[in-house]
């Protein structure tokens, strides 16, 4: 293995174990929140509250992090012009601070408004502890924006460690908030340990941004073109990957019509389904970026559709099972997880309703995230923006229609909707851009799929149902009845799938060992 490879895998390893401890740890915050809480009122008008803070900091950032910014400071460092990349970074960092700034104060003296508009169905008193919720909440884009960007700085100069730690930070101040301080200051208490993680998110980074020779400084450089290069590839970006932003603010509105609690099950359910995604999908999406980048930028394009089909089948092979295991162990999997403390078995069926439509969007979403980084590898800013927005339009609609017919379940199903459409949209016009992606061996992967899929969920409702009698909910019977079904039905499709000779069980364990000779 070259030594840059070995640098890829070294960081890959990093950050990818810190990213799944930091989702245990995200785990562990829900779980905190769930035993203090439950799905009470008072964390809907939390949930509802937190929803613009968290679309502000999406909206301008978090795609010029990882697809604007790092790859305009690394073409200078590539260049042996270290100076030039440190002012760029230091005036992208002040001028996105500056926005951030100037937006939250916005949004600050109009919060009355907007909380009218998007929490019609509350009380005037809850409407009341939203606008104060969100104030203080208004802090954390602010924060965690400039630690974002530090992690952009750092990641071009291929300084790790510190970037690991910032999200375990985060979540930590939280958990601390929740289980210590919310039991008797309520969920202001939250809001509050929200803003601290972020102040500490962006501080631990700082003694590695100082040592890559940044100082602070007042300039901002709007006229600087290595500014303007990575404002003009942050707008498209950004608001491309808004789109998933956008239905999660849909999501939140139009919730705030159903019965309180509603809100809340729905962002425990969204949760779980996130836990296969932020694992295995988003490693193998992060371990093959440096490749794609790499072939686009010799123009093997058919090294990129090899790339491509192959992460597509693996995310559909590990995503299938996964999905339908979701949706039979719905109930199970959140007992085990929240019935604790103010969360009842009512909030338990209310969560694993929802969680049973958002396992249908899995393969959707992980397919999306994929197939928008290859259009960034080609450069390609405006394609996936121009179909996030038709996608947006959509979720739109399906998300009214549905929220009368299956309440937070169709706010879910919508969702799901939305990013198979995204991944579909996606994957038709990369198709013509590489020449094809390879779509017989994605049609195999299918049926190997399904074919493995139906025996595994039968095996899985027996043992759900032997072990709990149909009664998933008390005791140590959802705890057993998950393990065992886990178990058992991963051991039915693995078995299914090596004699059905699927090439997918090989390469998907080269992902996990980190050889890349037979990605």
């Amino acid at each position: 293995m070259s030594s840059e490879r070995r640098r890829i895998a070294s960081a890959a390893t990093l950050i990818l174990f810190a990213y799944g401890l930091s989702r245990v740890l995200g785990a562990v915050r829900e779980l905190v929140i769930a035993n203090t809480f439950g799905t009470n009122h008072n964390l809907d008008d939390y949930r509802v509250a937190f929803a613009v803070p968290d679309l502000l900091f999406n909206l301008l950032l978090a795609g010029a992090i990882s697809s604007a910014f790092i790859p305009v400071l690394s073409e200078h460092l590539a260049k042996g012009e270290p100076q030039r990349a440190r002012e760029i970074a230091e005036r992208v960092l002040n001028a996105s601070v500056l926005i951030l700034t100037v937006g939250a104060a916005v949004l600050f003296v109009v919060a009355p408004l907007y909380v009218s508009l998007v929490a019609f169905g509350y009380s005037p008193k809850d409407h009341e502890l939203i606008v104060g919720l969100t104030r203080i909440l208004l802090l954390q884009p602010i924060f965690l924006g400039a630690g974002g960007m530090v992690i952009g700085i750092l990641t071009a100069y291929q300084r790790f460690f510190a970037q690991a730690l910032a999200p375990l930070f985060y979540n930590g101040s939280i958990i601390v908030a929740a289980a210590l301080f919310a039991p008797r200051v309520g969920v202001t208490a939250l809001a509050v340990g929200v803003v601290i993680g972020a102040v500490l998110h962006v501080g631990v980074q700082l003694p590695s941004l100082w040592r890559t020779g940044w100082r602070p400084t007042t300039a901002f450089g709007w006229h600087d073109p290595g500014v303007r290069k990575v404002g003009r590839l942050m707008f498209p970006i950004a608001l491309g990957l808004a789109a998933a932003q956008v239905n999660v603010f849909v999501d939140t509105v139009l919730g705030t019509s159903l019965p309180h609690g509603r809100v809340a099950a729905l962002r425990y359910a969204d949760t779980i389904a996130q836990l296969p995604l932020g694992t295995f999908s988003q490693a193998l999406a992060f371990v093959l970026f440096p490749f794609l980048a790499r072939d686009a930028a010799v123009r093997a394009i058919d090294s990129i559709r090899h790339r491509t089909a192959l992460a597509l089948r693996l995310n559909i092979f590990v995503l299938v099972p996964a999905s339908v295991g979701l949706a039979i162990l719905g109930v199970p999997i959140v007992a085990v997880l929240f019935e604790r403390g103010q969360f009842s078995q009512d909030s338990v069926r209310q969560t694993a309703f929802a969680l049973t439509f958002f396992s249908l969007g899995l393969a959707g979403q992980a397919a999306t995230a994929l197939l928008v980084r290859v259009f960034y590898a080609l450069q390609d800013v405006i394609t996936p923006l121009r179909i996030s927005l038709v996608v947006i339009g959509v979720n739109l609609g399906t998300n009214v229609v549905l929220v009368h017919l299956l309440a937070q379940g169709g706010l879910a199903l919508g969702t799901s909707i939305a990013a198979t459409l995204n991944a579909i949209l996606l994957g038709a016009a990369l198709r013509g851009r590489l020449g094809g992606l390879e779509g017989p061996a994605i049609v195999r992967t299918v049926r190997r799929a399904l074919i493995g899929v139906i025996p595994m969920a039968l095996v899985v409702a027996a043992v759900v149902y032997g072990v709990t009698g149909g009664s998933p909910l008390g005791g140590w019977r959802p705890l057993l009845a998950t393990l065992a079904a886990v178990a058992l039905g991963a051991g039915t499709y693995l078995l299914i799938q090596l004699a059905l000779r699927s090439e997918e069980v090989g390469v998907a364990l080269s992902v996990v060992r980190r050889d890349r000779s037979r990605v």
